[in-house]
């Protein structure tokens, strides 16, 4: 598997979104600026996520995973968002339940989706990598935390 590669720019720690669009507009607005993601990145990240939810409930935290197609990435990666007020995403596998995220996950991968997916969803659902990321106010320690994890 690929290394993925993490920018510090790419953590956003609290930012001031409303909902699901203003953070998607928000990814999109600082990704395509730098050249991450094409211009339909924002309309296939919305569409794909109302097709797939990516909601998960981890059972002491509520994250998303939204991702796109690998025809929308130019530059493989990640970009996370730790928010203090959460946004509803709708539940993965399900159309109806809608969970309040407070971690978002956002991958730009362009091949090996599914294994980087559940290579991520191993990491840190089931440990306590999730609280130290939502309780740090360090863009560089969460960064190098995730970037240690997923290219171990």
């Amino acid at each position: 598997m690929p290394k993925m590669h993490i920018e510090i720019h790419d953590i956003l720690l609290d930012p001031e979104v409303e909902n699901q669009a203003d953070l998607f507009r928000l990814f999109y607005n600082s990704l395509h600026k730098k050249g991450i993601v094409k211009k339909g990145f924002y309309k296939a990240l919305v569409n794909r996520e109302k097709s797939s939810p990516t909601g998960l409930d981890t059972g002491v935290y509520r994250i998303a995973i939204p991702h796109t197609d690998p025809d929308m990435i130019n530059c493989e990666g990640m970009a996370v968002a730790v928010l203090k007020k959460p946004v509803l995403f709708g539940e993965m596998g399900t159309y109806n339940n809608r969970i309040e995220a407070s971690m978002v996950f956002l991958i730009l991968i362009k091949g090996g989706k599914t294994r980087f997916y559940h290579n991520l969803l191993n990491k840190i659902k089931n440990s306590d990598i999730l609280h130290e990321i939502y309780n740090s106010d360090n863009r560089q320690h969460i960064c190098l935390l995730l970037t240690e994890l997923l290219n171990t």
